[in-house]
């Protein structure tokens, strides 16, 4: 248990002090990392959705919240986390930077145009901004300037640098390493036809692109990475992450590896290292086959189609299994196939990590508490408009493993994909494999592979090791799920290794494929689920002792946690 015992002290070291001279944090160790906890999707006040529904915090304010400080939501609620997080990104949407700058802050235009903004931004009336200024600009499949930006391009083009500008200062300045990292970047918020294509954009450190690349310029994924690479450059320092998220809402679009040039699939390649897989607007792991009922896939979903909600009576079957598709776990299996057509190239454009955040819109990243939450930015203050959104959740976090809390550190981490994603808890989860023998009762062998990276070509049964720590919540099972790609045909399973009715706090589960083909590529990710607790929706209409009012809001919930893949690709 030697192996345990070390890993289980690693989790709880606490955070390093303040920097000294050296380059590095105080307690930093070469190759001895422990789980730092994040959030990469939060919108500030410089969000036009956040805006319109009554957000007044600054990227600064949001900063100052994840740390720990209270943040006012109403007249009458603050909010403050139990839990400071370790770092965190404002991802406010590129798409109204300058119409947010011109129209209220700094400048607080005379226009009529801004009169909707400026008047009915309030949680009762946001819906009114949001008719008139979010859907007319980002659901076109050819997107148009606003007007006001029609009638002075040159100034929008101005105000635009300077809120990137302002976002770039007041992240940078929140930056303090080795107690708390703040990442520069921004959302580019693609939803042609209602489709949600959205991805978040996470630079290394200050040095990023002198404009933000938001969808009304650039309206696809491949013009977003291309204008990346040509305007962020790593031998000048700069790097950039693209990280998908609400591929539930995405109506299986944006991933179209099949046809794309081999420039598009190494852009993808390059820049799209991670998806979100859990957040408020539902779970993004995977959807069971056409017309059937499957818990595995049953978790915080929010069935949409183009951005309406459905029942999953209400789909084709066609548009279900297209839907189904662009689920995380889709993905990473029509990424073997990509793999595999690639021939001499070798080239998996949907190599993709696994990450959790919020997508909060009221500056209050990491509140991913049940107990806590209080709806959605559309329904803080008000149990009635909080339940219309019942299907949303707190959203999710990111645990990364890293040797320090700085941004190269982080991102390092980031890059190599050596994270995971959780639906709110801090279950601390490490997933390894190789192709020796694994236990539990033994040291980890020298040449040992982390989650997010691959394992060599071999014709060795691998074998997993699963270590975890429970958070508030006993554990209740570990799963493995194995996507391959055999004799031309996917292939997809869920194999329980621990499970306890009783609950489990610290864990060590390993497990060998039994099914292995050394000609197969394939993938193998970790699911770590807790014991049932009330949902958000229990605690909250239990507070005020209306739940015969709310169908169905007396629910549990089974938070979970889950891993990067490893793959195999032969």
């Amino acid at each position: 248990m030697k192996q345990v015992a070390t890993f289980i002290l690693a989790m709880l070291v606490p955070l390093q002090a303040l920097a000294s001279d050296s380059q590095h944090c105080p307690q930093f160790q070469a190759d001895v990392k422990q789980v730092y906890w994040g959030d990469l999707h939060v919108h500030s006040a410089y969000s036009l959705d956040a805006w319109g529904y009554g957000t007044a915090a600054t990227p600064a304010e949001a900063y100052a919240f994840a740390r720990g400080g209270s943040l006012k939501l109403t007249d009458t609620l603050t909010a403050q986390l139990e839990r400071p997080l370790d770092f965190m990104a404002v991802t406010d949407h590129a798409e109204w930077f300058n119409l947010l700058y011109i129209c209220t802050d700094p400048e607080w235009s005379n226009d009529p145009y801004c009169n909707i903004m400026t008047e009915k931004n309030t949680r009762e009336d946001g819906g009114e901004v949001f008719a008139e200024y979010v859907l007319p600009t980002i659901t076109k499949a050819q997107p148009e300037p606003t007007p006001i930006c029609t009638g002075d391009p040159a100034h929008c083009d101005k105000t635009m640098k300077s809120q990137w500008q302002r976002i770039q200062n007041q992240t940078n300045s929140a930056n303090d390493p080795c107690q708390f990292t703040t990442f520069v970047g921004f959302e580019w918020s693609a939803t042609p036809d209602f489709s949600h294509n959205h991805r978040n954009v996470i630079f290394r450190n200050e040095i990023v692109p002198k404009q933000a690349i938001d969808y009304m310029n650039f309206p696809s994924p491949g013009q977003l990475w291309q204008q990346l690479d040509q305007n962020c450059h790593p031998e000048d320092g700069c790097e950039a992450l693209v990280i998908p998220h609400n591929t539930n809402m995405g109506d299986g679009k944006s991933f179209e590896v099949e046809t794309a040039s081999d420039e598009l699939l190494s852009l993808r390649a390059k820049y799209e290292k991670l998806i979100e897989i859990h957040q408020e607007k539902g779970n993004s792991e995977c959807l069971p086959a056409f017309g059937q009922t499957d818990e595995d896939c049953d978790f915080e979903r929010y069935l949409t189609l183009n951005s309406k909600p459905m029942t999953a009576d209400g789909y084709t079957r066609e548009e279900w299994e297209k839907m189904r598709s662009g689920y995380v776990r889709g993905l990473l299996k029509k990424g073997l196939v990509a793999y595999r057509k690639s021939a001499d190239k070798k080239l998996n454009p949907l190599q993709m990590g696994i990450i959790g955040s919020t997508d909060t819109h009221a500056g209050t990243g990491g509140l991913v508490d049940e107990a806590q939450w209080k709806g959605s930015v559309f329904g803080i203050g008000s149990l009635d408009r909080a339940m219309v959104r019942a299907s949303w959740n707190p959203g999710g976090l990111v645990g990364v493993w890293a040797e320090e809390n700085t941004r190269d550190s982080l991102f390092d981490a980031l890059q190599r994909r050596e994270v995971y994603g959780t639906s709110g808890p801090r279950i601390q989860v490490k997933l390894l494999a190789s192709t020796e023998a694994l236990s539990c009762q033994s040291d980890i062998p020298a040449e040992i592979i982390a989650m997010g990276a691959e394992l060599p070509k071999t014709r060795q049964t691998p074998s997993f090791q699963v270590q975890a720590l429970y958070d508030k919540t006993p554990i209740q099972s570990i799963e493995i799920i194995k996507g391959e790609l055999r004799n031309g045909t996917l292939e997809e399973s869920r194999t329980t290794i621990w499970e306890n009715a009783k609950g489990g706090l610290t864990i060590c589960a390993t497990w060998q494929d039994p099914d292995f083909d050394d000609s197969a590529p394939s993938f193998w990710y970790a699911r770590v689920i807790e014991a049932a607790t009330p949902r958000w929706t229990a605690v909250q209409c239990k507070q005020e002792n209306r739940c015969d009012e709310f169908a169905d809001a007396e629910k549990t919930i089974q938070e979970r946690a889950w891993t990067s893949p490893i793959w195999y690709l032969p």
